[in-house]
């Protein structure tokens, strides 16, 4: 084979969450989803070398490999009843309802760092999404619960659709570093023909 036709052989392959639907996944492939997937990014600091994991949970693959993640977890922790999360149903309800209208980041927060009430406070008064010059504050958040270990932090649609980037600046308790940022490029979001985030 042609060196400049393996490269585009390479340039085209199809990623597996365009070809193939969540559960039938390997664990490896979900792993990946969520470590190198558009919607899955590292909340990065100029002061610390590690990034916090981000996704956008609004994003119809990031929902439907969450479900599949959920449901994997929970069949390998004896004794955690799924039924018994009124608070994932509660954001299964949001997203039903409002999902449309805002865009949900979930982030990797300890536990123990969603306690402290003057920190929660400092997330929720402090971290903006940026759409081109606007600024626009946090509409609440969802802490995590015995089924889901992430933060799901609430910003308002608004154009977002119409900018190039979605730029989150955000203070992450209980993360060394607290103020980070991360980019999603707009254009490299899209799932099966349409824009998801």
């Amino acid at each position: 084979m042609a060196p400049w036709l393996a490269i585009l052989t390479l340039l085209t392959v199809t990623p597996f969450w365009e070809s193939s639907e969540a559960r039938d996944w390997s664990e490896e492939q979900l792993l990946d989803f969520f470590g190198n997937s558009p919607w899955a990014l590292p909340a990065q600091s100029s002061n610390a070398s590690d990034g916090v994991l981000t996704f956008l949970a609004t994003a119809k693959p990031v929902q439907l490999a969450e479900i599949e993640q959920r449901r994997r977890r929970i069949k390998k922790l004896p004794g955690i009843d799924p039924v018994a999360d009124p608070a994932w149903d509660e954001y299964q309800e949001f997203l039903a309802r409002d999902g449309a209208r805002y865009i949900v980041l979930a982030v990797a927060i300890p536990i123990n760092a969603t306690m402290d009430a003057a920190e929660m406070a400092n997330m929720e008064n402090e971290s903006v999404l940026r759409l081109g010059k606007r600024k626009i504050r946090m509409s609440g958040y969802f802490p995590p619960s015995p089924t889901d270990p992430y933060t799901r932090l609430i910003f308002p649609r608004e154009d977002a659709a119409t900018v190039k980037e979605l730029l989150f600046e955000l203070f992450i308790p209980g993360a060394g570093a607290p103020y980070r940022h991360v980019f999603y490029t707009t254009k490299k979001l899209s799932y099966r023909g349409k824009l998801e985030m």
